[in-house]
């Protein structure tokens, strides 16, 4: 199972997305930005693969400016693994 993960070139613009993705009714969650995804410390905006689509076009549509949309396999919750 995978995540994805919308990246900023700065905060603003994650703020900006994540107010429009709101009122749209389009779940995401404000996330610290994977080290998989990027070595520069920030914000990202967590989806699910059913919303990739309508988020692009979010984008778009608003002008928004991204650094990229990763793809990033999801880790086990440690308190989910069995001893």
């Amino acid at each position: 199972m995978y995540d994805y993960y919308v990246l900023f070139p700065n905060h603003h613009e994650g703020l900006r997305l994540q107010k429009e993705l709101k009122a749209a009714g389009i779940k995401c969650t404000i996330a610290p930005t994977p080290r998989e995804a990027s070595s520069f410390c920030g914000i990202s905006l967590r989806i699910t693969e059913e919303d990739l689509e309508p988020v692009k076009q979010m984008i778009e549509r608003h002008s928004i400016k991204v650094d990229g949309i990763a793809r990033i396999r999801r880790k086990a919750a440690i308190w989910n693994k069995s001893c």
